[in-house]
């Protein structure tokens, strides 16, 4: 470390090129994330779906499940 000093214009490059490279990992890696709970909750999604209908065309009209499931997330259940 004794070559280098804060103003040599190669010890900037190297702190410029770092943290571009953090910048471009971290937006990736937000992009990953989004990708795979954009995934989950369309799963989760389908998971209701196919319960509420039970086979049918359609789900009956009144079910208490959505209120019951989300008491259940925001208790801390899941």
């Amino acid at each position: 470390m004794s070559d280098l000093t804060v103003n040599d214009g190669s010890y900037q490059q190297l702190l410029d090129r770092i943290g571009e490279c953090l910048a471009l990992g971290r937006q990736r890696a937000f992009e990953q994330v989004n990708s795979v709970l954009v995934e989950t909750y369309w799963q989760i999604g389908r998971y209701i779906v196919e319960f509420e209908q039970a086979g049918k065309e359609r789900a009956e009209y009144g079910s208490k499940l959505l209120q019951v499931l989300s008491l259940l997330f925001e208790s801390g259940v899941w």
